[in-house]
């Protein structure tokens, strides 16, 4: 018996110092508390001062919770490969400008060449050669293919890049001066040669430090590709930033700082957080398409621009050839100045002011005044038409141009304060409020309707002056016949006007004629 239980304690002997530790433990931890979490809590403090103590990096002194100058002596090695390069990148985050670098830093001489026809100067010249709808085709033609050039490869290649430029920047503008100054107040800023003398110091001091850090530095890609990001950063500023070599060996000792989770185990240790994680703010942004994106909205203002100025240049010409020089000022309430209320509350306001504004131009100053006296008066009056047919349609067209000069002058006096859409849009917009959305869209609609009585009118007008025009090319060429066809008492009607009538109708015809011109630019609009 007794050489069995011998036998039977020296089979058992390895499971029982296997379990042994954890069973003392579990009693332990039920004479002693062990659920406690406080106790927990001081014992792995405890565990992680023996840890940091025993430390290779002796950055950090657990008994007294002191940052020892070997952590200075790491943020000043940092810095003199670094510090340099904060200057330059001060205002890296103000524009797309370095986006935009990273993804042509890439290009080939394909992209380069198809990226140079989207400038303002090479659609310019494309414009001067062929019509607007070729130009928007072309360069459409021109996009698709430039889009197609960015495989997949390529745009992953570019977004990693630009991810690992912006931990770089980050790390670059953390303020290592405010750091160092804790351990060396003599020290001077941006003095990379100097020969700091680091003291001993109380780690509260750099507690929230090497949290912001660790958020920082820890992203560092040890094992990716930085030649690509300085090739970027010396076409962003045209100069090296920083020294390859110490670059090298700076990713080198951050990752060795990183794995060795010493800076870690400093916070940890110095707010009492055996359980604290640290942040790491890793960049990941997708650049390539947003570039693409404002690529094709640049090139489209671009066209617009381009539509805008050459559109203005024709309405000066049209509207010089009718009014002349003097600056024309009709309207008096649906004004560009009267919108000043509505673009306040972001709404667009009155849309055809321009071209009501030349319409009761044209039919206060000329049309009732000399169109009138020559067409109404002589032609349509006192001529003697062959059949009644045209000289019908040009007088009903006539009449319908005069009425809307009636309502036109109707409708602007309407619109002022005291008139009655000037008192209801007036009313609309004061019971606007912020997020009073009923309100708003009452003020949208009545807006609306406004802009649609002033843009029939327009419409209307043009229309019928496409008819008088029409027909008053007619009557020209009927004057010029040796045998008259549609207007038979020539000679009684050059009396009655007190210019040749030919001259004035020729006249009033190019008039008429400039002025339709000038309506369908704002229709197309």
């Amino acid at each position: 018996m007794a050489g069995q239980e011998g036998s039977s304690g020296a089979a058992d002997s390895t499971a029982s110092k296997r379990q042994l530790p954890g069973v003392l433990d579990k009693l332990l931890s039920i004479f002693m508390g062990g659920d406690d979490p406080e106790r927990e809590k001081r014992r792995l403090l405890k565990l992680l001062g023996k840890s940091l103590a025993k430390s290779r990096q002796k950055y950090y002194r657990p008994k007294g919770e002191q940052a020892l100058p070997a952590l200075g002596k790491l943020f000043f090695d940092i810095y003199k490969v670094v510090g340099p390069a904060q200057t330059l990148l001060q205002h890296a985050d103000e524009s797309s400008g370095l986006r935009d670098i990273a993804v042509e830093g890439f290009f080939t001489e394909e992209q380069v060449k198809l990226k140079e026809q989207f400038s303002e100067e090479a659609i310019r010249e494309l414009t001067d050669k062929l019509d607007p709808k070729e130009v928007s085709s072309r360069l459409k033609d021109v996009m698709v293919q430039f889009f197609s050039t960015f495989d997949t490869a390529t745009v992953r290649t570019i977004n990693g890049t630009h991810d690992r430029l912006r931990t770089f920047i980050n790390l670059v503008r953390f303020d290592y001066y405010f750091v160092l100054k804790k351990f060396d107040a003599a020290l001077q800023e941006g003095n990379y040669t100097a020969k700091p003398k680091f003291e001993t110091i109380n780690g509260d001091y750099v507690g929230e430090d090497l949290k912001d850090f660790i958020e920082i530095a820890y992203a560092i890609d040890a094992e990716g590709e930085w030649e690509p990001v300085f090739h970027v950063l010396n076409l962003y500023r045209g100069v090296d930033m920083v020294s390859r070599p110490a670059w090298k060996k700076l990713v080198a000792t951050i990752d060795e700082v990183r794995k060795s989770n010493v800076l870690v185990s400093i916070i940890q240790h110095i707010d009492d957080d055996p359980f604290y994680k640290p942040t790491i703010r890793v960049t990941r942004e997708r650049i390539v398409e947003p570039y693409l994106n404002r690529l094709k909205t640049t090139t489209e203002a671009t066209l617009q621009k381009i539509g805008n100025e050459r559109r203005k240049r024709k309405i000066d010409q049209m509207a010089h050839a009718v009014f002349g020089t003097q600056p024309v000022v009709r309207a008096k309430h649906y004004t560009e100045k009267a919108n000043l209320v509505y673009s306040k509350r972001m709404l667009a306001g009155f849309i055809h002011t321009e071209s009501i504004n030349y319409l009761k131009a044209f039919l206060l100053d000329y049309f009732k005044k000399d169109v009138r006296e020559l067409v109404r008066d002589i032609l349509l009056v006192r001529g003697q038409w062959s059949t009644n047919i045209m000289s019908q349609q040009m007088s009903e067209a006539f009449h319908q141009v005069l009425t809307i000069s009636d309502q036109l002058v109707k409708f602007d006096d309407s619109l002022a304060e005291e008139g009655e859409l000037g008192a209801k849009l007036k009313k609309a917009v004061g019971r606007i409020v912020e997020r009073d959305k009923a309100s708003a869209n009452q003020l949208r609609q009545l807006l609306q309707e406004v802009n649609e009585e002033a843009k029939k009118m327009v419409n209307e007008s043009a229309q019928n002056l496409i008819v008088m025009a029409k027909h008053l090319k007619t009557v020209i060429d009927d004057y010029d016949r040796d045998e008259h066809e549609v207007i038979l008492n020539w000679k009684q009607l050059e009396p009655m006007s007190e210019a040749p009538i030919k001259q004035r109708m020729v006249d009033m015809y190019k008039q008429i004629y400039y002025f339709i011109q000038l309506m369908q630019i704002y229709a197309k609009k």
